[in-house]
This record gives structure tokens, C-alpha cells and sequence, in this order.
């Protein structure tokens, strides 16, 4: 059988591993199904965590089809999600939830046994160390519960995966013993006695890239012979060993032309296309460029010498000299790119030259052309949001996005005008929320609040608070949802609009509710429905996510003759609408009695309406109401990921863990479940 290896991007690595036997062998157990659904290999930079991959799965290509990603320079799963979509052969909708993509992709590697390398996954993870890419997260929760292969990623900073099984396994990548250490400087031709080796080893930490820039640079420069390390300068505070060497080279290539195309590679996150790099260089005749090139990777800086390739480096290279890059040199790389994609790319792939545009026009200072030419009218197609609607890349428009602030996610850059600072904030707040990633999504979206009702913009400061109220409850902080709420009432009345006056009240009700004060809630959906009818005569009761607040508050009054009515009146409203449908589907599910026929029907068509509706904040609801074990296993992993704590209180309760359960109660004010907690239910307001 003929098995597929995708493997054009990862990067090219240096092919020389040492003293790795135990590391190998563990992989080489995991894979053999010695109890590992899911492995991260865990090291510093340059410690060779790449290096040893490559290594081992080159080793097993043709056991199983295999998988193989690089993060070097990204900050979004997006792309790496849309090429395993289309590898695995999974027809789903480009603008499907992000979490049904991880789910798909989950599902499929659940029941096939499949190698998937992630490697160098910190630029996703925030620095607790934590994945702050939500859909990777998501896929990585699911893979550790279930997987037929094997799931292995390379990172600097140890993952957590959120509820994750004893059957994900963490391999601290340890730098290496003297003894290795002075093994590998004798590869690379460095001369000394056993001992001498051996404290050299010792002197830079026993740190892979560290002793291979050294070891080059002692048998380039220094005539093989390890005393003369001495002449390179001590590190200084707070320096690593890789960048003392870096540093040597630095002066050792001084007007040089190798020093020329180090400083030009300062640039650039990723490999440099030869196109683009040119663009920073020095001219120089192409007799002095290819030995520059041959010396360099001689040298181990660079890891190939082909011109007509993209250059690429290790991280700590371009990072070292990423301080000399100058704006005029990022300014014509923000031109050349601008020019390198179709006016309205039509595929994120179209769309990766005004990505790097975006990268280099803020680091030019050329922040509103950036922003108004490459993003919103070339890549959103202005209020399209062609990115995110058309092609579900959320990720990569918040990492788009966090170039054009000064501290993410609520100081953007001070060269921005006024406006676009505003659009910005609230363009990133959405963003997150839509991503998951609701605890960030609070700094910008309370921001722009702010922002609406210091301009009196009554009718937008109603809908901002408003959509704070819900982020707030989906959170778990009811006290600070009720009280956005109410603000959110407040400016709906001063604006005058009835839509706004009716929502927010049922805004308002719902987060009562959460809270335990079912009387002023019940007040409050009857006075929202009142002002819904007359607005719109031809629909006499609350419906959609309002109509399914004020059902969920009748079922706990004991009124399921009263939500099968409405329910069944509005359901004939909807129809089309996956949501809205699904959300009336619920309500008659938990209407009819526990355990029949009719209510098993409607759950099931809930669960079903809402997952595909993409609406993941709301999937939790119909889950739990129809309560398989299975169930409450994805209602947990949703709730952890996303730090919903009202669910997670729900799932406990659920599983019948009352002391977890009554703390997440206390913690969030969450008192409508007190009766279920085994407390006494709290007065509400009469």
C-alpha cells in the first residue's frame, strides 16, 4: 500500500544529531503503541528539537501516511488547518466554525492511523506558555482522548493541554552531557584533548546551535584549536551561547560580504524569497554572492547555498540581527510585496504577499497605508470581510491585527489616526471573541464601549455593552454581566430605537436569570416582548436566542405546557435558520418529558442544528440538556478551552461532583443552580 507524506513545509535542518538514543527510542515506542496518543518534545531554541524529529520520521515514512507542519513565523493554524482539510480529503465549508474544522480533522485522525509532526509551535502559544491558538488547541484535546497514530510537536514552552489523558507524554529535550558535547566539536574538526572538549562544552552550556556556530568557528578562524575560544568575547548579562558566537561572526565578517546577507536575513520571520532579499542587500557581482552563501552555511548560519532558493536561518540568526533592519529596507519590502499579489487575491495562498506587506509596512511606520490598502481593501474587500466570512480565517486576521497595536490587545499604534485606532480595537474584539479566545476579547471590546458613550453614540454604546453583558456571562462573571447589561438598557432607552430597547431588556433577563433573581428576569422578558410586538405585530412573542432565554426561564418555573406552545408558534418562524431553529428544537426537547420519544427527536435535532450553525458558544446548551456521556465529555473540553465556567459549572453538576460544582457557583454568582448545588436559593427581587 502506498502511503502519502506531505512534508514541503518543513524546514530544511541540519542532518547532524548527537547523543539523542533515548529520545529515539521513546518515539520510536510511542509510535510502536507504547500508550502515547500525543507527544511534545520540549526544549530551548537551538537545542535541536527539529533536528531530532527529522531525524525519526524520516526513519518511519511508508509505516503510515504522515503529516508535517512548521509554525517557524506563523502566528494563526489557518493555512496549516486548510492543506490538511484538503490532504485528508474532508469536503467541510471554507466558513464552518473553527472548531468543526479541528473536530473534522480529529474525527477522521481518531480512525486512521496517521504521523502528524507540528513542529516549532511556540509563536502560537502566549507567554504562560499556554496556546492561545484555540482550534489547535481544540484539535490537540481531541487527539489526546483519541487517536489510532500518533500526534508529536516540537515547542520552547511546555504545552497544556486542557483536560488532557495520561496519554499525553512531555520529552524535556536536555541539552547535552560534556561527553557529547566534545563528541560533536571533534565531528566538526576541533582540536584538544578529551578534557579540554569537555569544559568547552561545558563554558556554552552544552547547548546544540551554541557548540556547532562555535565548533565552525574555531576550525574557520581559529585553527581547530579549542584553547583559542578564549578570543571570543564573554557572554554578556543575560546573552545566551548562541548569540556570543552570533556576535563573534558579527565582527569576524565585518565588511564582508557574508555580513551583508546576515544583516539582509535580520529582516524577515520566515525564509527570504531571493526576489525580496535582494531588496536589502548590497549589490555585489554573483562570483562574491555564491561563495558569501558557501561560507555562510559552511559556517552552519544558513541552511542552504542554492541562490535561486528562499534563504532561510535558524530563529536565534534573524533574531540577532533583527535590530539592524532599518525602515527605509522594510519599506521597500512592503512595496515589493504589495505588488506580488492579484489586486483581490481570491485564496489565503493568493492573499501570504500581502500578509508579509502588512509585517513590513508597520515595522516601515507605514501603518495607515497598511491598514487601508493591504488589509481592508485588499484583503477584507472593505465590509465584505472576505477574510473571515468567505474564508474562516479568523486566525490569521488576529494575527494581521496584533501588528497594528503597540501592546495587544488594547494600546494600537499611536501612528494611526483616532478612527482607525477605534476600528482596530473593536475589529480585534470581535475577532477573539469569534476565535475562542474570550478573556482577550474583553480589554478591546470594554475599550470600545467606552469609546461609544464618551461620543453619546447611544444607539452603538447599547449594542457594545451589550455585547460585553454576553461576554461577560459566557465567562463566568455574572455580577459584571448584569451590570453591563444594565448599562447596555440605559443607553438602548436614550437612543430611542425599539429593536435596542427590546433586546437588551432580554439581555438583561437572561443574565437575572444566570444570577438567581428570577422575578425582575420574568418582569423584564415580558416588557422586552411587549416592545418586540410593537415594533413587529407580526410577531407577538420573544424568538430566536431572546425567544430561547425566556423559554429556559419558564422550564425552571415548571411551565412546559407554555414553552411547548411558544416553542412550536416560533419553530414555524425559522425555519432555515440553523440557530434560531435549532435553539427551538431545544426548548421542546427539554419540554417533553425526560427520557421519550419526542423529546430524544428534538435534542437530537438540536445538537445537530447548532453544531453546523458554527455557533459553538451555544452547542453546550443542547449537549448538555441531552446528556450522553459522551455528551459532557465535549461539553468539558469546550468549557475548558474557552474558560466558559457557567458550562463547567453545568458539566459538574451533571456528573454529580457537587463540591467543584458549588465552587464554580461561589466564583461566578452563578446562583440559579444554588437548588441543584444542594443550597438554599437565593431571595430575588419582588
Amino acid at each position: 500500500m502506498t502511503r502519502r507524506a506531505f512534508t514541503a513545509k518543513l524546514p530544511v535542518v541540519n542532518p547532524t544529531l548527537i547523543g539523542r538514543e533515548k529520545e529515539l527510542a521513546f518515539l520510536d515506542e510511542s509510535w510502536a503503541g507504547g500508550g502515547a496518543n500525543f507527544v511534545q518534545i520540549v526544549a530551548a531554541g537551538g537545542a535541536g528539537k527539529t533536528a531530532l524529529v527529522d531525524k525519526w520520521f524520516r526513519r518511519h515514512l511508508g509505516e503510515a501516511d504522515f503529516f508535517g507542519w512548521s509554525f517557524y513565523s506563523q502566528t494563526s493554524s489557518d493555512s496549516c488547518f486548510a492543506e490538511l482539510l484538503a490532504w485528508l480529503h474532508i469536503e467541510i465549508p471554507r466558513t464552518a466554525s473553527i472548531y468543526a474544522k479541528a473536530e473534522a480533522v480529529a474525527n477522521r485522525l481518531g480512525g486512521e492511523r496517521v504521523l502528524l509532526l507540528l513542529d516549532g509551535m511556540e509563536p502560537l502559544q502566549d507567554s504562560t506558555g499556554a496556546l492561545s491558538d484555540k482550534p489547535l488547541q481544540a484539535l490537540l484535546q481531541e487527539l489526546a482522548a483519541a487517536n489510532r497514530g500518533l500526534a508529536i510537536c516540537t515547542t520552547r514552552m511546555r504545552l497544556d493541554i486542557p483536560g488532557g489523558p495520561p496519554r499525553v507524554f512531555s520529552l524535556d529535550l536536555h541539552n547535552l552531557t560534556p561527553e557529547q558535547g566534545a563528541e560533536y566539536l571533534r565531528g566538526l574538526g576541533v582540536q584538544g584533548t578529551g578534557e579540554e572538549l569537555q569544559q568547552t562544552s561545558r563554558e556554552y552550556g552544552n547547548h546544540a546551535l551554541a557548540l556547532t556556530l562555535l565548533g565552525t568557528c574555531l576550525a574557520d578562524f581559529r585553527g581547530a584549536d579549542v584553547r583559542r575560544r578564549v578570543e571570543i568575547p564573554m557572554v554578556m548579562a543575560g546573552e545566551t551561547h548562541a548569540r556570543r558566537v552570533i556576535g563573534a561572526y558579527d565582527r569576524m565578517f565585518a565588511g564582508k560580504p557574508e555580513l551583508d546577507i546576515l544583516r539582509a536575513l535580520g529582516y524577515f520571520d520566515r525564509p527570504a524569497e531571493p526576489a525580496a532579499l535582494q531588496l536589502v542587500l548590497p549589490e555585489m557581482e554573483d562570483r562574491t554572492y555564491r561563495a558569501a552563501l558557501e561560507h555562510l552555511h559552511h559556517a552552519r548560519l544558513i541552511l542552504t547555498t542554492d541562490p535561486a532558493q528562499p534563504l532561510d536561518c535558524h530563529p536565534a540568526i534573524s533574531e540577532y540581527f533583527e535590530a539592524g533592519a532599518t525602515p527605509e529596507g522594510h519599506a521597500r519590502l512592503y512595496e515589493h510585496y504589495m505588488k506580488q499579489a492579484p489586486p483581490l487575491p481570491d485564496t489565503l495562498e493568493e492573499m501570504t504577499p500581502l500578509f508579509y506587506a502588512i509585517y513590513h509596512g508597520c515595522r516601515a511606520g507605514r501603518y495607515e497605508e497598511a491598514l487601508t490598502e493591504a488589509y481592508f481593501y485588499r484583503i477584507l474587500r472593505g465590509n465584505e470581510f472576505y477574510l473571515t466570512r468567505k474564508l474562516g480565517a479568523s486566525g490569521t486576521e488576529a494575527s494581521l491585527l496584533a501588528s497594528f497595536f503597540e501592546r495587544p490587545w488594547t494600546q494600537p499604534a499611536a501612528a494611526l489616526s483616532p478612527k482607525h485606532q477605534v476600528w482596530v480595537v473593536s475589529q480585534a474584539g470581535s475577532t477573539l471573541r469569534a476565535l475562542g479566545r474570550l478573556a482577550d476579547a474583553a480589554g478591546p471590546m470594554r475599550i470600545r464601549a467606552q469609546g461609544d458613550e464618551a461620543a453619546k453614540d447611544w444607539e452603538n454604546a447599547a449594542v457594545s455593552h451589550g455585547n460585553l453583558c454576553e461576554l461577560h456571562l459566557a465567562l463566568g462573571n455574572v455580577a459584571e454581566a448584569v451590570a453591563r447589561a444594565r448599562q447596555a438598557v440605559d443607553f438602548a432607552d436614550r437612543s430611542g430605537d425599539p429593536h435596542q430597547r427590546s433586546g437588551k431588556r432580554a439581555k438583561l433577563a437572561d443574565a437575572l436569570h444566570q444570577s438567581g433573581a428570577l422575578v425582575e428576569a420574568r418582569l423584564l422578558f415580558a416588557e422586552a416582548e411587549w416592545l418586540q410586538a410593537e415594533e413587529q405585530p407580526e410577531y407577538p412573542i420573544l424568538y430566536s436566542v431572546r425567544g430561547y432565554q425566556y423559554c429556559d426561564l419558564l422550564l425552571e418555573e415548571g411551565q412546559t405546557g407554555e414553552v411547548l406552545r411558544r416553542a412550536s408558534q416560533t419553530l414555524g418562524w425559522e425555519q432555515g435558520r440553523l440557530l434560531d431553529t435549532g435553539l427551538d428544537h431545544l426548548s421542546l426537547g427539554r419540554a417533553y418529558r425526560s427520557g421519550s420519544a419526542q423529546a430524544a427527536q428534538h435534542l437530537d435535532k438540536a445538537v445537530d442544528l447548532i453544531r453546523r450553525s458554527g455557533q459553538l458558544d451555544e452547542l453546550p446548551r443542547a449537549l448538555l440538556a441531552r446528556g450522553t456521556d459522551r455528551d459532557l465529555d465535549e461539553v468539558f473540553r469546550i468549557a475548558i478551552r474557552s474558560g466558559m465556567r457557567l458550562y463547567l459549572a453545568d458539566y459538574h453538576l451533571a456528573k454529580g461532583n457537587l463540591a467543584e460544582a458549588e465552587r464554580l457557583i461561589h466564583d461566578t454568582g452563578y446562583h440559579r443552580r444554588d437548588a441543584r448545588a444542594g443550597k438554599a436559593p437565593r431571595p430575588t427581587l419582588t
